[in-house]
Parts: structure tokens; C-alpha cells; sequence
């Protein structure tokens, strides 16, 4: 498996250009995590065509929310993420009871 490094880059890039060589951009698909997470910091996945690097920055829609709708957000994402650890824990638990049995 490889290993690759990952920077969030905290500027919306209207432009579509590296921020590190100046080329070209191309938008890459986000896994599902990404997804959950950009839920609350609306961050798009960008991979730069000449340096291969890899990273995420704000949308431009960050800008225009207002403060009440980014701390909704930012709450409704902890509560799916923490229904989520709460379901794997009981799963998990689950299945160490039935190990013992």
C-alpha cells in the first residue's frame, strides 16, 4: 500500500492553479470519509498535473455561508460521526461476546 502525503490548503483556488508549481489542477473523486468530512469544511480534493501533488482546499461556497450555517454543519458532522463510532463499538463488542461463548 502506498503511502501518499496529503496537504490542506486553507485558500479557496478560484483559479485552478498548484499553489507549489503553478499548473494545472484536476479535481479528484472523494472517498467516503472525505465526503463526511467535507460536510462540514466543504473542502474539494485537487491533484496537481506536474507535481502529482495531492491536496485539499476550501470551496469557494466556504465564503459565502454565513457563521450559523457553518457551526451547523460542523455539529451535524460530529453527531454522524460519533453515531458511527458508536455503532462500531457496539459491533465490535458484539463480536467479542460471541468469541467468548
Amino acid at each position: 500500500m502506498k503511502i501518499q502525503n496529503i496537504h490542506i490548503y486553507l485558500r479557496q483556488l478560484a483559479d485552478h492553479q498548484c499553489p507549489r508549481c503553478g499548473d494545472r489542477l484536476d479535481r479528484r473523486p472523494r472517498l467516503l470519509w472525505q465526503k463526511a468530512v467535507s460536510f462540514a469544511l466543504p473542502l474539494r480534493h485537487y491533484k496537481c498535473s506536474a507535481c502529482n501533488r495531492r491536496f485539499f482546499a476550501f470551496s469557494p461556497r466556504w465564503n459565502r455561508m454565513n457563521l450559523v450555517e457553518k457551526f451547523l454543519r460542523a455539529v451535524a458532522t460530529v453527531v454522524v460521526l460519533l453515531v458511527a463510532l458508536f455503532a462500531s463499538l457496539i459491533i465490535i463488542w458484539e463480536i467479542m461476546v460471541r468469541l467468548m461463548v
